[in-house]
């Protein structure tokens, strides 16, 4: 299980705590699904999506990602997230492109001691369609 942690500030997390802001605008605020943050090659969130699909067979991007729904247990600290994103494959041989709609469920963990959100992605070689709903 590949997992990636992601930092915040205290600050940002007692909003939360003290009920002055949702769950998914803490995570929107987080993690790093901009657009700006979509295009950069170096986005480890973006990157653990696309290991998904690596063996699709193209060039295949991320073009667009966003929160859909997101659970959290504020008492023990985890939740899950969907991830919405868009996918551009380019076919260069056929000079064809395709864009698909994903959704992924990612378990996740909330550690206000260390102001770090982790996400815990299933490995390529053992993830299933059937966790996808």
């Amino acid at each position: 299980m590949a997992e990636l942690k992601i930092e915040f500030s205290n600050a940002h997390y007692a909003l939360l705590e003290n009920g002055q802001i949702e769950i998914a605008d803490f995570l929107n605020d987080v993690l790093p699904i901009g657009a700006e943050d979509v295009v950069n090659p170096e986005n480890k969130l973006i990157n653990l999506l696309l290991s998904y699909h690596s063996d699709d067979g193209g060039a295949v991007t991320v073009t667009k990602a966003q929160l859909g729904e997101v659970k959290y247990d504020l008492s023990k600290k985890t939740g899950k997230i969907t991830f919405i994103y868009h996918l551009a494959y380019h076919y260069a041989c056929s000079y064809s492109e395709k864009d698909y709609e994903k959704n992924d469920k990612i378990d996740f963990t909330i550690d206000p001691e260390a102001g770090v959100v982790t996400l815990y992605f299933l490995d390529v070689n053992t993830r299933s369609t059937a966790e996808e709903f």
